[in-house]
């Protein structure tokens, strides 16, 4: 490795001129650091192999082998070398991947020079946190030492019967009265001191540790040389063997290396009686406690100031039906309904200040069964005065307060119940009215009590209403009836009420007046009309319109389903809408739900899903869905499915697009920063001529996304265009470098003419950049073959007919006699931004593709009959 300050980096990308600058570029933000660079992976390793390095900066996408398989293969020999991934193609499937393989870093290509200082603090960081981890574990090291001196006994042992002590420390006299050479001599054998009980306790807990390879921890006592009574911790493990033995008593036949050697355990021992001693005393008072508070009848329960149960008589497990082992897993606000619990941790407050709180809550059974106590506490404290907690009572009030809420309730009902209420004699006298049948009439409360109904009810709603209570006196089955009817306030405005009406009888069974319960139903009304308008506009709306109940099942959904999907309203209502959608776009459709739910300000909103046809087809959808309104909490959703397909295929054409400019632009923008930006800082211009080249590739690139973009497979006017015709225009079009056009017959096709010799451009150039035979087969080129002949000849490209077995022309071909596509890489050439030659954009032969399918004709390569590329278009007309 190098110095502590200075930092050795390779840096590996198949770009040596943005290694290079990229190099230059690191060394000046940091000094400190020398960067070496390679321009493959393969030549990376073998560098990492015969060089010390101290950190690995590479990019991503390299022939034969990517930035990810570099990273595996570092990670093969190089297990804690700082690795930062350095990319123009970042996403987080790379990052995931990246991140799994063991990536230290991960940094995507920005533009400018300004990310290299970045970049040299994160190569400068990773290396720092490399060195750090060795100065840790040397201090690591050095805290075991520490910790091995803390007070009490250290030693090590023979894994023998009787537990032969190698060695223990100088504390062992003081605590079991033996000095160190009596126990090492083997005269003591620490075994003999162990209480027999607690011996045969403990032997399986060390067993198991020592198979498991586990540190140990034991309580037990000790009988010292004094004949003393002590507890001790013990605290060991298993670290070796100490010498061979022919043969070991089976009790102690614990473990034994392949050697036959014994292991030697090694650990920690304390003196801890006087905490067992406080532990037992404790116990036994916590014991007599708890039988004086179980005899009493109400609850008793102890909690700290966190509301963390500590002790409860069998009161509590009787009424609330949680046993013990329960309990002790619960705090007090479980026990309560969470509506409450601000009123709990305010009475600990009080209790806390004033010593002493009394409130009311129910307590929650395990069944969900609310039970009503009157909770006293009392703040506990030690004999310090430290605060322990809080100790009470709670007392069953249930039937107390019931009596008391039932007397309310009715008293409420009749004084301030909304909806106005009447009571009339058997003479039709208005005897008493509430406050709301007040405001609903707009009178004064002595202008309506003592009148007649018919001063604010139309006398023939008046002779209804009589006509039903004589009814209701004939039939005793039925005690109440509900009768439309309208009254009229003090301003003469009529309301359409539904009344429940019911007669009054005395002790004597005779009609003794009636009493009367209004409810203003003119805002039903008028939402019943604004219901049908409703109805028939969501019939009108072109997308599916639906309701689902709380569980998910169809209640609604208009005719404009069928067309979607094929299911009619009739087949899916009271179906699950999981009948049109997928297992996962359910389970989201639910997630979705619940946010909603759980977010008080928002009760709508939009997720995408696939929508199910009945035929198993999916078409991508939006749905707008929002909670419906209720009072009684979640009753169901109502929403709108709009098709999206389209919208779709635009954003992941868009989405391409952004992925390729963002790819394919970085690493010559890269370039030109970084040439121009050392021109200028050392007037060397010799910087400017491959600032231009990358330049000139980016205008070639944007040019060809333009048309990509701008166009796609779209087509224009189609008419009838001969093909000889269109390879002559396009032939004319593009710099052939001296290659010759032939044409091998002619016939029509249906075509946007522009668009065709547009294809046809294309794939001239194509050939000319890639065929020639005056030049060799580029060494990065993956698709070109090279040249089977060396000796200068111009290259010629031919247009054809294709007429299989002279059924009639069925497509046309372009064909030239370079060097071909390898059978392997015929199916990449397609892909936008694929390229195999340092100035091509990659786009050329994609744009071919686009305006093939546009015209709805298929395309595939194929070697032509001297050995070059051959492209077939297969249209559904042509003609000679």
């Amino acid at each position: 490795m190098s110095s502590e300050e200075d930092i050795c980096v390779l840096h590996v990308d198949d770009k040596p001129e943005f290694a290079e600058v990229a190099a230059i570029h690191l060394e000046r933000a940091d000094p400190g650091l020398n960067v070496v660079t390679e321009s493959s992976a393969r030549d990376g390793l073998t560098r990492l192999r015969s060089a010390p390095i101290d950190c690995i900066l590479s990019g991503h996408d390299m022939p034969d082998m990517n930035g990810l398989e570099f990273l595996k293969s570092v990670r093969e020999e190089f297990e804690d070398l700082p690795f930062i991934l350095f990319t123009g193609k970042g996403n987080e499937e790379i990052a995931s991947e990246a991140i799994s393989a063991g990536v230290t870093e991960y940094l995507q290509k920005d533009a400018g020079t300004g990310q290299y200082t970045v970049l040299a603090n994160r190569i400068r960081r990773a290396v720092g946190e490399t060195r750090a981890k060795s100065a840790l574990e040397e201090s690591e090291r050095k805290l075991a030492t520490l910790i091995s001196n803390l007070p009490g006994v250290v030693y090590r042992a023979r894994n023998e019967a009787g537990w032969p002590m190698e060695f223990v420390s100088d504390g062992v006299e003081e605590l079991v009265g033996y000095t160190p050479e009596e126990i090492q001599s083997g005269e003591v054998m620490w075994r003999s001191l162990i209480n027999d009980d607690d011996a045969e306790r403990i032997t399986p807990t060390v067993e198991e540790s020592i198979e498991a390879g586990e540190p140990f921890e034991v309580t037990y006592r000790v009988t010292t040389a004094t004949g003393e009574r002590r507890w001790l911790w013990e605290r060991g493990r298993v670290v070796g063997s100490v010498g061979s033995s022919s043969s070991r008593p089976e009790q102690a036949d614990w473990s034994v290396d392949g050697d036959g050697n014994i292991e030697a355990l090694e650990g920690f021992i304390t003196d801890i009686t006087a905490r067992k001693e406080r532990e037992q005393e404790l116990e036994r008072q916590r014991e007599v406690t708890q039988k004086l508070v179980d005899t009493l009848d109400d609850v008793f329960y102890l909690m700290n100031l966190d509301g963390e149960l500590l002790r409860w008589n069998d009161t509590v497990t009787a009424v609330l039906g949680y046993s013990d082992e329960e309990l002790e897993t619960m705090t007090a606000l479980e026990l309560i309904p969470e509506q409450f619990h601000g009123e709990v941790r305010e009475s600990i407050e009080r209790t806390v200040q004033t010593g002493q709180a009394t409130f009311e809550a129910p307590l929650v059974t395990a069944d969900g069964e609310w039970i009503r106590h009157e909770f006293r506490g009392s703040l506990i404290k030690d004999g310090s005065g430290d605060q322990l907690g809080v100790a009470g009572i709670a007392r069953d009030i249930t039937d107390q307060r019931q009596r008391e809420q039932t007397l309310e309730q009715y008293r409420t009902l009749v004084e301030n119940v909304g909806d106005p209420m009447y009571v009339l004699d058997a003479d039709e006298t208005i005897q008493m009215v509430n406050d709301g049948m007040v405001d609903h009439l707009g009178y004064e409360h002595s202008e309506i009590v003592g009148t007649h109904p018919d001063k604010f009810i139309p006398p023939d709603d008046v002779e209804r209403v009589t006509d039903v209570l004589a009814d209701l006196l004939d039939s005793p089955g039925r005690t109440w009836e509900t009768v439309e009817m309208r009254t009229v306030d003090a301003d003469g405005n009529q309301t359409i009420t539904e009344t429940k009406v019911a007669p009054l009888v005395n002790a004597d069974g005779e009609f003794d007046g009636s009493v009367g319960v209004m409810r203003d139903i003119s805002e039903r009304k008028q939402r019943a009309r604004e219901l049908g308008r409703y109805e028939t506009i969501v019939e009108a709306v072109g997308d599916p319109v639906y309701a689902l109940d709380e569980n998910g099942v169809f209640t609604f959904i208009n005719e404009a389903i069928e067309p979607m999907t094929g299911y009619t309203p009739d087949e899916l209502v009271g179906e699950h809408i999981g009948v049109i959608m997928t297992d996962e776009d359910v389970d989201r459709g639910d997630q979705f739900i619940q946010d909603l739910l759980a977010d008080p300000d928002t009760d709508s909103g939009t997720m995408e899903l696939d929508v199910v046809t009945k035929r198993g087809e999916t078409i991508p959808s939006e749905n707008n869905l929002a909670l419906l309104p209720s009072e009684d909490g979640f009753v169901g959703t109502a929403g709108v499915i709009r098709d999206i397909h389209e919208r779709k295929a635009r954003e992941e054409r868009l989405s391409e697009f952004a992925s390729v400019v963002s790819h394919d632009l970085r690493n010559p923008l890269n370039i030109v920063h970084g040439r121009l930006s050392l021109a200028m800082e050392t007037e060397d211009l010799s910087h400017l001529g491959p600032a231009l080249e990358a330049a000139d590739r980016m205008e070639n690139l944007i040019e060809d996304l333009l048309t990509l973009a701008r166009q796609g497979n779209s087509v224009g006017n189609v008419e009838t265009v001969d093909i000889a015709m269109a390879a002559k225009e396009a032939w004319a079009n593009v710099d052939t470098a001296g290659a010759t056009l032939e044409l091998d017959g002619t016939a029509t096709v249906d075509a946007d003419p522009d668009r065709l010799r547009e294809l046809l451009s294309n794939l001239f150039r194509n050939s000319v950049e890639h065929g020639s035979h005056h030049h060799s087969a580029s060494p990065n080129s993956a698709s070109r073959r090279p040249p089977d002949k060396t000796t200068p000849q111009a290259l010629t490209v031919t247009v054809g007919t294709i007429s299989p077995e002279g059924d009639g022309v069925t497509g046309f071909y372009v064909a030239d006699d370079g060097p071909g596509i390898s059978a392997e890489d015929r199916g990449d050439v397609f892909e936008r931004g694929y390229t195999t030659t340092k100035d091509g954009t990659g786009f050329g032969l994609a744009i071919v593709e686009d305006i093939a399918t546009g015209h709805d004709w298929s395309v595939q390569v194929t070697e032509s009959t001297s050995g070059g590329a051959r492209f077939e278009f297969m249209t559904n007309r042509a003609d000679h």
